[in-house]
C-alpha cells in the first residue's frame, strides 16, 4: 500500500493528454476521528460572542487534524477519484491518503462556490425556467428561457426575443432543474490514478482543517470551611465550519501549537452577479439615478436567489449541548497534554459541546490579598486591595495534573445559597507550579501609600530612580488576614530593593513581595526603598 500526498490548488483543471476515464465517487467517510489543536488559550465567552458577529472568519481560524475511513472501488486503467464530503475548512496541500495501490497522475481541489454568479456562469446556453410575479395581484408566469450570457448583465433568450434579466421592473427569478457539473457547496479533493486490476479498497484519508476550536473552563466550589474547593473543568468543542462529524472519537491537545501562513484554507472565488439594464432614459452609455418613487427592479429577486447561495458565511453558532455524565481521559502527547473523549460523540456544524473533563474534590487554597505600590501613586486616597486564591499544582493540595488555561467561575455559598462571586483566568500549568486566580477587589481591606522620588543622571544617559515610600494597610475585616506588597517598578532595568522594614521574598509568581500580617480592625505599616533604572 502507498501513501499519497494529496498536492492541490484550487479550482484547477485536469491537464495532459486524454485518456479513457471512469469516475469514481467517494460520497463521504464511513468513520472519521477529530483531533483538535489550539494556538493559545481560548476564552470561551469571547469566542461565543465573535460567533455571533455577522461575516466572521471563525470557519477559518482553529485547526483540527481530520482521518477518515473510505471504502473506494477502483476501476481498471485510468480513472478519477472524486473524495466528497470533505471538511469545508480542509487544506488541501496537508493530506495524504494511505492504502490505495495506483500510480497517482494527477491531484486536485475542486471548489468552485455555489453561488447565484456561479449558477449563471456555469448555465450559458442552458434551460432554465424564468418566473415573474405581478406585484398586484401576485400572479405567477413561468417561461421557458436559454441562458445566452452570464452574471455581469444577464440575457435571456424567451420565445426567441433577447430580455435582460432584472430590467422588466418587477420582481423575477430563475429556476434551475440541476446544478451545473463542477460546482459544489462543499470542497472535493480528487485524484487521477493509473492500475491495472480492479479492486475495493479500504483508504485512509488525513488532513487538517480549519473551524474547530476548543477551550477549557473551571467552576471552583467554595466549601463550608473556607480553606478548600471543589473544581470541575469543562472542555468546549466549537464547530464554526459547514461540516458535522457523526459519531467521531475526539481529543482535544492542550499546549500553544505553532503554526505558519501555509496552514490555511482554500479561499473559494465567488462569482458576483449584477444587471446590465438599458437605461431607460437615454441611449448613451451613462446612466442617470431614477427617480425616488421608481419601483426597484430587485425587489423580491435577491431573497430568492439566496437559495442557491450554499452554506452560510457566517460561522454563527446555532446550538450549545452540554454533558457531564463521564470524564475524559488525559495522556502525553510528547510536550503536549492530549484529552480524548471517553466515547465518540456527533461534532456538528455550527454547534458547541461542553463535556467534563476534570473533577477535583477538597483542593486546598490560600485566599491571599494583593497591592502594588508604585512610583506613580501620587494621591492621599485609600485603594482597595485584590482579592487572590493561590493553589498549588500537586497531589498534595488536591490536584497534580496539567491544567490547559481557562477561565474560572468562582462560587461561595451564604445562608445556603450559592453565590457567584467572580471571574478569573489562568495560563497552563504544569504539575508543581502555583496557580494564582485574581478574582476581583477586597472589601473591607485598604492601602495608602506615600512615595518620594530622586533621580540620579547616569554616565550613559540613563537615570537611576530611587523611591522611598511607606505603604498603610487598613483591615476592616473581623477577621486577620495576609496581605502582599509589590514593587510596581520590579521589571525594569537595574531594579533592586535598598530597604524594608519587612524583610521581602520571591512569592510564588516569581517577583519580590512584602508579606504583611494586618489584625482584625487594625493597620500595618511597611516603610521601604528601593531602585531601577529608565
Amino acid at each position: 500500500m502507498r501513501r499519497m500526498v494529496l498536492l492541490a490548488s484550487a479550482g484547477l483543471a485536469f491537464c495532459g493528454p486524454a485518456f479513457a476515464q471512469v469516475e469514481t465517487v467517494s460520497a463521504g467517510a464511513e468513520k472519521t476521528a477529530v483531533v483538535i489543536y489550539r494556538d493559545r488559550v481560548v476564552d470561551t465567552s469571547r469566542l461565543l460572542a465573535d460567533s455571533r458577529v455577522p461575516h466572521n472568519e471563525l470557519d477559518r481560524e482553529g485547526l483540527a487534524l481530520i482521518i477518515e475511513t473510505r471504502t473506494i472501488d477502483l476501476p481498471a486503467g485510468e480513472a478519477v477519484i472524486r473524495l466528497k464530503g470533505v471538511a469545508t475548512g480542509v487544506i488541501p496541500q496537508t493530506a495524504t491518503l494511505d492504502g490505495l495501490p495506483a500510480t497517482v497522475v494527477e491531484r486536485n481541489t475542486d471548489f468552485d462556490l455555489l453561488s447565484p454568479g456561479s449558477l449563471l456562469q456555469k448555465s450559458v446556453g442552458e434551460v432554465v425556467r424564468l418566473v415573474r410575479t405581478n406585484p398586484e395581484t401576485g400572479a405567477e408566469v413561468v417561461k421557458t428561457a436559454i441562458v445566452r450570457s452570464g452574471p455581469y448583465g444577464t440575457v435571456l433568450e424567451i420565445d426567441g426575443r433577447l430580455e435582460a434579466l432584472q430590467c422588466s421592473g418587477g420582481p423575477e427569478r430563475i429556476i434551475f432543474d440541476r446544478v451545473p457539473e463542477g460546482l459544489s457547496d462543499q470542497p472535493v479533493l480528487s485524484v487521477r490514478t493509473r492500475t491495472q486490476t480492479a479492486g475495493r479498497y479500504t483508504v485512509t484519508l488525513a488532513y487538517l482543517a480549519t473551524g474547530l476550536q476548543w477551550s477549557a473552563d473551571y467552576v471552583a466550589r467554595v466549601n463550608a470551611d473556607g480553606r478548600s474547593l471543589n473544581l470541575d473543568g469543562w472542555i468546549t468543542l466549537a464547530n464554526f465550519g459547514g461540516t458535522s462529524f457523526t459519531d467521531a472519537p475526539v481529543q482535544v491537545v492542550a499546549g500553544n501549537l505553532n503554526r505558519d501562513g501555509d496552514t490555511a484554507p482554500v479561499r473559494a472565488s465567488t462569482v458576483g452577479k449584477t444587471p446590465g439594464c438599458w437605461p431607460m432614459d437615454t441611449t448613451t452609455g451613462e446612466t442617470s439615478p431614477p427617480p425616488a418613487d421608481t419601483p426597484s427592479p430587485f425587489v423580491g429577486y435577491r431573497t430568492v436567489f439566496m437559495e442557491y447561495a450554499g452554506p452560510n458565511d457566517d460561522a454563527m453558532v446555532e446550538e450549545i449541548v452540554v454533558t457531564g455524565s463521564r470524564i475524559v481521559r488525559m495522556d502525553t502527547l510528547g510536550d503536549y497534554k492530549i484529552y480524548t473523549l471517553p466515547e465518540p460523540t456527533d461534532v456538528r456544524a455550527r454547534q458547541t459541546k461542553q463535556l467534563r473533563f476534570i473533577q477535583r474534590e477538597d483542593v486546598a487554597f490560600d485566599r491571599i490579598y494583593k497591592a502594588e505600590v508604585s512610583v506613580w501613586d501620587g494621591d492621599d486616597e485609600p485603594a482597595p486591595l485584590q482579592m487572590l486564591l493561590r493553589m498549588r499544582n500537586q497531589t498534595d493540595w488536591g490536584l497534580g495534573l496539567p491544567l490547559p488555561g481557562g477561565g474560572v467561575s468562582l462560587i461561595q455559598t451564604q445562608g445556603g445559597r450559592s453565590l457567584f462571586t467572580g471571574q478569573a483566568r489562568f495560563e497552563d500549568r504544569a504539575v508543581g507550579l502555583p496557580v494564582e486566580l485574581a478574582f476581583g477587589e477586597a472589601m473591607g481591606l485598604t492601602i495608602r501609600n506615600e512615595v518620594e522620588t530622586r533621580e540620579r543622571p547616569l554616565r550613559d544617559g540613563r537615570e537611576r530612580n530611587v523611591v522611598r515610600g511607606v505603604a498603610v494597610v487598613t483591615n476592616d475585616k473581623a477577621e486577620a488576614v495576609e496581605v502582599e506588597i509589590v514593587p510596581g517598578q520590579y521589571r525594569e532595568d537595574g531594579f533592586r530593593i535598598l530597604s524594608s522594614s519587612v524583610r521581602s521574598r520571591i512569592g510564588d509568581g516569581g517577583y519580590p513581595v512584602w508579606r504583611l500580617n494586618v489584625p482584625a480592625g487594625g493597620s500595618t505599616r511597611l516603610t521601604y526603598a528601593y531602585q531601577y533604572e529608565d
